[in-house]
């Protein structure tokens, strides 16, 4: 270390330029930064396959709803712009098809006498009786009290998904008329989702880096030690985010925390060596030369500071297990982030140091600041009452992990935004009224027309039917059923039923191509009717719920070969959830690993692992316990904070031990080694907790939920983090004495 800090001051301005110039060249790149609201592609190409496939298959899945509310959506002047609505949708490129009411078309408005008036009643009451008969429209275009209709909007599957959202709703707007207009469907969340990840980046950016500003100036109240650290985590943002265009990824709602995970971390290790100059600098009462000075903090401190920025690292990078790709790809950013913070902490702030000429000292001896005073009373009271302390933990943890069982695993994008919401209130809708959002499709193979295929399709439909999560069902056979119910009176034999020959399936197919939309039909089965889909539209956004609904339909088809696979929506939120449980365990067994065998080689001792394991332990169990007790999710960005947590808080767990280990060389008197450890280290572990808490805080004011929930937990899970080391490590020591601590074998 004393050569390369030799190296430092020697080479201070190549140093210096290295680190400028890096963060210059990645900002280029930033430009092309884009956003992907998609949740599909948060799974990797090989878990989306079949979704693709039924896409090709059978036209774009995505569906946008255009819901007008009303007291009757009969009355004359709504159905007339339900009709001006479906026109106007009709000039937009990008759309498939469009249903709406159908036979409204056929009572020319002004041939309606004057609302009210008795013709006008019973036109309307035709029209009523005669859709209430249409079990494909009602509970799906007209919900079953006549106070809601729907139009339903499908798009193409090679379309500007965004482009045509935005078009549609525009237009949509421009129709003047009766009745409350509102918008659902995931395409409408996806638009939101893309406009409100951009917003989030602006407001997080500039109040992170006030708050940073804030933290640094009461931590140090001097330029060089606000500005070295700031300016170091400013750079590291711009070489983490320049990375994602130059790697032709994308921003998402998960990666648009990338820039506050660095506000919070990356200026940690400028922290600790700031705090060190000014301790160094007040002892020697200002008067020794800032070459010295720079040197004597590298030599101190580069060590455990690269091995604290190592472990971080570690535990970030095992983000990248996720088979969610955004969770991954955050592990490799926010590592590249951090590893350049790590690295001009320990070269560059320094380098600068060097430069600049020894400041008077912001620490006077006469003059103890408030948390060196705090922190003597805490090393006094913790010296009193180390069993205590230990013992109110160890009641604690159970408490927490028995509310582990109730964690709730959700990852649906409508509960992204808060209640009142629009994305919120017409998801509620369309579940209530128009049989759900969230679909799963059962993919057919056989010969559609035969009669006895039809009767299977029509069998486990009426199966699916009766689990109380599903709105609508819709497939070839009950279509054929509806077609039948025009052709046959109500009394007469083959109503509303299944033609017993091929043929009579064939004729009644064609009538309703005729008579139809064709694109109806080519939604239920391909061209030449050797494979189908049932459609099964979930009432639930619960991402639990559409992976029980998905479960019990995959039981129900698992030894027919007639129906040959599960997919849709619903499948890719099953899957979500899986991988959210599976990168949760993964990323945390593996987190807690990579940092224990970090700690054991630092202090080459195998209880040293386990040492630093406990605050870390402590502080995760309360964040699990408190979720499953207050009913926070489990989900993509809840599931990110046990990496960041044990890679953060292993830190503050180093330093405290690096520090206690070198006091108890020098006293041999555990509560003294203690008191000079918290009275050192101890400021440094406090400023750089403060502000990490103070830069995720930011995220409450997300405008997504499970943004919102992440920054809270994160603020609680460090918190617990600095307690424990500066609170349990200490009681730990003072009451067990580890070895490996006390300068002996073991």
């Amino acid at each position: 270390m004393s050569k390369l800090s030799v190296f430092v001051i020697r080479f201070r301005w190549t140093v210096i330029l290295f680190f400028l110039i890096l963060p210059l060249l990645m900002a280029i790149p930033l430009k092309d930064s884009r956003v992907d609201p998609d949740v599909e592609n948060m799974l990797p190409e090989n878990m989306r396959i079949h979704l693709t496939e039924l896409e090709e298959k059978f036209g774009g899945m995505e569906v946008i709803f255009v819901i007008i509310e009303d007291d009757d959506i009969l009355r004359p002047s709504i159905t007339e712009r339900i009709v001006n609505i479906s026109n106007k949708l009709k000039k937009i490129d990008g759309i498939e098809s469009i249903n709406s009411i159908p036979m409204i078309e056929r009572y020319p408005f002004e041939e309606y006498h004057p609302e009210g008036s008795e013709e006008e009643i019973i036109s309307r009451e035709n029209l009523r009786t005669m859709l209430k008969n249409n079990d494909m429209v009602m509970g799906t275009l007209i919900s079953e009290d006549f106070k809601a209709a729907a139009t339903i909007v499908r798009m193409k599957n090679d379309g500007d998904g965004l482009e045509v959202t935005e078009r549609i709703k525009n237009a949509t707007q421009n129709v003047e008329g009766e009745g409350r207009l509102s918008f659902g469907g995931m395409p409408v969340i996806k638009k939101y989702i893309s406009n409100d990840v951009p917003r989030d980046m602006m407001l997080f950016m500039p109040l992170g880096l006030l708050m940073m500003l804030a933290t640094l100036f009461v931590s140090f109240k001097q330029l060089r030690g606000i500005l070295l650290p700031f300016g170091v985590v400013i750079m590291s943002i711009i070489v983490s985010m320049g990375l994602v265009p130059l790697l032709g990824w994308k921003m998402t709602t998960v990666t648009i925390i990338l820039p506050v995970i660095l506000i919070a971390i990356a200026n940690g290790y400028g922290i600790h060596i700031i705090s060190r100059y000014q301790l160094d600098n007040m002892v020697a009462g200002g008067k020794k030369p800032s070459t010295e000075l720079a040197s004597g903090v590298f030599k101190e401190l580069s060590k455990p500071v690269f091995l604290t920025g190592v472990t971080t690292i570690a535990g970030m990078l095992c983000l990248t297990t996720h088979t969610i790709i955004p969770a991954a790809q955050l592990g490799i950013l926010s590592s590249v982030g951090i590893m350049y913070a790590l690295s001009a902490s320990i070269f560059f702030i320094p380098a600068v140091l060097s430069l600049l000429s020894t400041p008077d000292p912001v620490i006077k001896k006469e003059k103890r600041p408030l948390t060196e005073r705090l922190l003597r009373k805490l090393s006094v009271f913790i010296s009193r009452h180390p069993k205590k302390l230990l013992l109110f933990n160890a009641l604690l943890v159970p408490a927490m992990i028995a509310g582990i069982p109730m964690i709730i695993v959700d990852s649906n994008l409508a509960g992204y935004y808060p209640e009142r919401h629009p994305v919120r209130e017409a998801s509620m809708l369309i579940n209530e009224k128009f049989g759900g959002s969230q679909v799963v499709s059962i993919n057919v193979e056989g010969d559609i027309k035969e009669p006895e295929v039809l009767l299977k399709i029509d069998a486990l439909e009426e199966r699916i039917a009766k689990n109380p999560y599903v709105g609508n069902t819709l497939s070839i056979a009950k279509l054929v059923k509806l077609v039948t119910k025009g052709a046959y009176k109500e009394d007469e034999k083959g109503y509303g039923s299944i033609p017993e020959t091929k043929n009579a399936v064939g004729f009644f197919l064609e009538k309703f191509a005729e008579m139809g939309d064709p694109e109806e039909l080519k939604k239920l089965a391909n061209e030449d009717f050797s494979q189908a889909q049932l459609i099964v539209q979930i009432n639930s956004e619960s991402s639990e719920t559409i992976k029980k609904v998905t479960e019990d339909i995959e039981k129900m088809i698992e030894d027919s070969p007639l129906f040959t696979k599960v997919t849709g929506s619903g499948v890719v939120f099953k899957d979500l959830i899986e991988q959210v449980i599976k990168g949760q365990i993964v990323s945390l067994v593996l987190s807690f690993l990579a940092v224990s065998i970090l700690v054991i080689l630092l202090f080459k001792s195998f209880v040293a692992g386990l040492l630093a394991g406990i605050p870390l332990a402590v502080s995760l169990l309360l964040m699990f316990g408190l979720m499953g007790y207050t009913g926070v999710a489990l989900d993509i960005a809840t599931a990110l904070i046990s990496s960041i947590v044990i890679g953060v808080g292993v830190d503050y767990t180093i330093h405290f031990l690096w520090r206690y280990r070198k006091e108890m060389a020098k006293h041999e008197d555990r509560v003294m080694a203690v008191e000079h450890t918290l009275l050192t280290t101890g400021r440094g572990i406090i400023f750089n907790a403060v502000s990490v808490m103070a830069g995720f805080i930011i995220l409450l004011l997300s405008s997504f939920v499970p943004i919102r929930f992440f920054g809270a937990l994160i603020v609680l899970s460090i918190g617990a983090c600095l307690t424990g080391s500066i609170i349990l490590l200490p009681s730990i020591c003072i009451v067990f004495n580890p070895r490996f601590l006390s300068g002996k074998k073991g």
